[in-house]
């Protein structure tokens, strides 16, 4: 009773989590240096507020919370380098952040698979911080190789490559922005082809799972 009680004290999180990446995505288009720490802050809480939600040991959450402090001041100390390093390491953290609270949540819901709006919203919050993780490594693959797009000036904006992800993880495709690389070319594959996997399997199956027990017998 006393863990049931605890799980619906948690079970509103995962709309927080929204709600915070709803920020980092606002916060992209400005593409300006200066709010990177804010960003890498941001994403930081989502996995602090992931962690909570999934029931992780206090000193795990400790230990996450010290790191998300350190990775906020290396994402604004950062900026005293030159521009490729500097974005190299802020992508790197975000990549970082990302893949951590995927890993979190996914955890959470093997541990405790209970179809309900709460595991719904996990399964949104894993599919954006998919597009958002391979979006940073993009740009730490346009810096390693010189330019990521084949498209000329397309490497110095950074809000291309958080465009560039999202239309391929949806597997939109507008072909505006291609990869100039056969490397570029088979991470956007291995995206597109996880983005349309996760899309009819974990999301249809979490929707479907939710709808059949809320239907009345």
């Amino acid at each position: 009773m006393e863990e049931r009680g605890a799980r619906t004290a948690r079970q509103d999180r995962y709309g927080i989590l929204l709600i915070l990446l709803s920020l980092v995505i606002l916060l992209v288009p400005v593409d300006a240096a200066a709010l990177r720490p804010l960003v890498t802050a941001l994403l930081g809480a989502v996995l602090l507020f992931a962690q909570r939600t999934s029931g992780a040991r206090r000193s795990v959450i400790g230990v996450s919370a010290v790191l998300t402090g350190v990775a906020v001041l290396v994402a604004g100390g950062a900026q005293a380098f030159e521009e490729s390093t500097a974005q190299a390491v802020y992508s790197s953290i975000v990549v970082l952040l990302c893949v951590g609270t995927i890993a979190t949540i996914g955890a959470h819901l093997i541990r405790d698979p209970s179809l309900d709006v709460h595991i719904v919203l996990g399964v949104i919050v894993v599919y954006v911080l998919l597009g958002i993780a391979f979006a940073g490594v993009y740009s730490v693959l346009g810096i390693w190789q010189g330019g990521f797009f084949a498209q000329s000036g397309a490497d110095h904006d950074g809000v291309n490559y958080f465009y560039f992800s999202f239309i391929t993880v949806t597997t939109t495709g507008f072909g505006d922005l291609t990869p100039v690389t056969d490397t570029g070319k088979m991470v956007a594959a291995f995206e597109a082809l996880i983005g349309q996997v996760y899309l009819v399997t974990v999301v249809a199956l979490a929707v479907s799972g939710v709808t059949r027990r809320r239907r009345p017998a």
